[in-house]
This record gives C-alpha cells, sequence and structure tokens, in this order.
C-alpha cells in the first residue's frame, strides 16, 4: 500500500499543475494571445528573413521587408473589403426578418417554429438601427449592442496586434540568437540536441504547413470568388475572402461559410433554385477539395486524427474564443512535433496523427 502513495501524489501533483496551466491560459488571454500569435508569425516567416540575410542584407532590414509587405498585404485586403463588409453588417436586420418569414411560412401553426421566429425576432431588434417601440428604445438605451462589441474587438485588435508586431520583429531578428543561448545553457549534449532538433523541426513543419494551407485556401477563396462572380452573386470579392478565411478552421470553417451563403442568397434572391445554387456550388467544391487537393498538397506529409482536431479546436474556442479557434491547429502541429521527440510524450504523438517527413 505503501508503494502505490509516491506514485498517487505524482499523478495528483500532475493534474493540478495542467489545471493551473489551463486557469492561466484563461486568465492571461489577453497577455498569451499577441504572445503566441507573434511566436507563430515568426515560426513561419523567419525562413523568408533568413533567406534576404543570405544574400546580404542586416537581419534586421529583411525583417522590415518582410514584415512591410505581409502588413500591406493585409491592411490592402482590409481596406478593399471593409465597404461591403459594412454594408452587409447593415443589412443583417432584413436577413433576419427574411429567415423569420419564411420559419413561419414553413408552419405557422407549429410550436417549434414559433419558437424559432420570436428568437430571430429577438434578435432582429437588437440589430435594428432605428427603433419604433418605445420598449425598445430603453433597451437600446441600456445596452450600445453589437456596434459597441465591435468597437471593443476592434480596439483590442488595434492594441494586441500593435503589441504582436514588436513582439514579432524583436523574434525575427534576435529570436534565433536567444535560442542558441538558451540551448547553449542547458546541462547535457543529449538536451541540447533534442532541443535543437525540436526548434529546426517546429519552424520546418510550422511554416510548411501554414504556407501549404495559406496556399491552398487562397486558391480556394479565388476560385469560389470567380463562380459567385459568374453567379451574379452580391460581394463575389468579400465571399471568397470570407470563404478563405474560415477554412483555416477544419470542419467548421466550411459548415460556417455554407450558413453565410445560405443567408445571403436568402436575402438577395427570390427563386428556390436561385437559393440553393451558391451554397450547393460550394458545398460541392469543397468536397472535392476536401478528398483529393488537401490530402495531395500536405496531407501525405502531416495528417492529424479528425477526432482530436476537433475536440482540440473546441478546447481552445473555449479557452480563447474565436481567436483560439483559428490558432488551434498550428498550435496542435507545434505540439505534435514537440511530442514526437519527447521520449515520455511519444504516446500522445501517435494519438494525435502521423507526420511523414
Amino acid at each position: 500500500m505503501d508503494t502505490n502513495l509516491p506514485n498517487k501524489s505524482d499523478w495528483a501533483i500532475k493534474i493540478i499543475a495542467i489545471l493551473a496551466v489551463l486557469y492561466t491560459l484563461q486568465v492571461a488571454r489577453d497577455v498569451m494571445l499577441p504572445i503566441t500569435l507573434a511566436l507563430i508569425f515568426a515560426l513561419l516567416l523567419a525562413p523568408a528573413v533568413s533567406r534576404l540575410q543570405s544574400i546580404g542584407l542586416p537581419r534586421s532590414i529583411a525583417a522590415i521587408i518582410i514584415m512591410t509587405l505581409g502588413l500591406s498585404a493585409i491592411t490592402g485586403s482590409v481596406y478593399a473589403l471593409a465597404s461591403p463588409a459594412s454594408e452587409w453588417l447593415q443589412r443583417v436586420p432584413e436577413a433576419v426578418e427574411v429567415l423569420r418569414d419564411q420559419l413561419g411560412n414553413v408552419n405557422s401553426d407549429n410550436d417549434n417554429v414559433d419558437a424559432a421566429s420570436r428568437s430571430i425576432d429577438s434578435l432582429a431588434k437588437e440589430f435594428s438601427a432605428s427603433p419604433s417601440d418605445p420598449q425598445l428604445t430603453q433597451v437600446v438605451i441600456a445596452d450600445a449592442g453589437w456596434r459597441s462589441e465591435l468597437g471593443e474587438i476592434a480596439k483590442n485588435f488595434g492594441v494586441y496586434g500593435t503589441l504582436s508586431i514588436i513582439l514579432l520583429f524583436f523574434l525575427l531578428t534576435s529570436g534565433e540568437a536567444l535560442m542558441k543561448r538558451f540551448i547553449h545553457s542547458l546541462p547535457t549534449q543529449r538536451d541540447k540536441a533534442v532541443v535543437t532538433r525540436i526548434a529546426e523541426l517546429a519552424q520546418t513543419q510550422m511554416s510548411r504547413y501554414l504556407l501549404t494551407i495559406t496556399a491552398v485556401n487562397i486558391s480556394v477563396g479565388a476560385v469560389t470568388a470567380l463562380g459567385l462572380w459568374l453567379a451574379d452573386f452580391p460581394d463575389p470579392a468579400l465571399w471568397g475572402a470570407v470563404a478563405a478565411l474560415l477554412r483555416y478552421i477544419p470542419y467548421l470553417g466550411v459548415s460556417i461559410t455554407l450558413i453565410l451563403f445560405t443567408i445571403v442568397s436568402a436575402v438577395s434572391y427570390n427563386n428556390p433554385a436561385a437559393i440553393i445554387a451558391a451554397p450547393l456550388s460550394y458545398g460541392l467544391f469543397t468536397a472535392f477539395t476536401g478528398q483529393f487537393i488537401d490530402p495531395f498538397v500536405h496531407g501525405l506529409r502531416f495528417s492529424l486524427n479528425p477526432i482530436v482536431v476537433f475536440l482540440w479546436i473546441f478546447f481552445w474556442g473555449w479557452l480563447w474564443g474565436a481567436p483560439g479557434v483559428l490558432l488551434a491547429v498550428p498550435l496542435l502541429t507545434l505540439f505534435q512535433v514537440v511530442c514526437q521527440h519527447t521520449e515520455r510524450l511519444l504516446p500522445v504523438a501517435h494519438i494525435i496523427g502521423d507526420s511523414n517527413e
């Protein structure tokens, strides 16, 4: 009986440590998010910075060039899509009204439909910009609603985005030297070799994964935008960009895009065939891409268990919200690399999936 006590205490300490880490990650969300984002982009952009450095540019200049190009592309895209996105946000009440009417037409006597209609109606009131009901006016005065939330999100994005950019610059210019110093401080040669191998593979695996999935997502977004344009779908460039962005969320992203396309079609068209044309075409296209293109591009080198991916996304979404959902798969990629080169974590790496280098 006594021999089992140390094992039980060890397990208790490990569980308490894990819970403490999870609690810290959730409480320190505002601090950890910009750090995590900067680390992921540093792993992605470091190879490009090293290539510019190899042709004679100082590393700081190379980092500034790469970051400027990336930020210019992102800023330009946001600026180009800001106007149609704002217009669609203003049309949310109209979309909700259309869906409410369609739900009511299906079966007005059905209690479940009535409940759904009342819920959607309340959502329409919340999004409405010009309420006529005095009671509704009181609610708007008490709570600024979704516009206030968007403003808060934009403010946080500006603050933490700036912190991420500054930290990213330092990681690209001095991160390699810092890692070398850390490895040099390790006690044994074996530890130095393991950490060096993990660092190299983490950078290689992460950059390859992000570059390949970004290339695929941009291609899918471009083809989607072209198809929507040919079908005379409203704002095809905006919805192509949305389709590309949401594909970073495995499984869930495509489903969300299908729902958005269905809502936009319901608002824009009266013909049932026209309403289902865009969602159905996109669903077939993404099914083809998921079955043939994705495995060919990166699935042969890196595969993850779908159940693990789904649970991992759910976990990080609960922990950090929408940013956690977007960062979940890159973090899982990094975690698998660490597990594969840590002897005690090899079973965990096998559960997560296989990596074919």
